[in-house]
């Protein structure tokens, strides 16, 4: 994930105006920015998340969800093995 970040970061680079691009080619690229924005975001806070459901696995507390402190079911897990939510509570 972290090698996805710094991989990103070409997209991000801000769109020059003084470039002799056309309107449509700008609109473009500042869409295709935007986009790598948003998925640079992303992987961020996945990878918090994994941070976290590892430090929960360290302190014994991964697998209960830290809204309501009940079990998060193993086939939930199985899909989303960040999450720190049951179903119940992550709606």
């Amino acid at each position: 994930m972290e090698a996805s970040l710094s991989s990103g970061r070409d997209g991000t680079a801000a769109v020059s105006l003084d470039e002799s691009i056309g309107r449509l080619s700008r609109a473009d690229a500042l869409q295709s920015q935007e986009i790598s924005l948003s998925l640079q975001a992303n992987v961020r806070q996945r990878l918090e998340m994994v941070r976290r459901a590892l430090a929960a696995i360290e302190s014994g507390t991964y697998g209960a969800c830290v809204g309501c402190k009940n079990p998060i079911p193993e086939a939930r897990l199985e899909a989303l093995p960040e999450t720190p939510l049951c179903v119940e509570c992550s709606a």
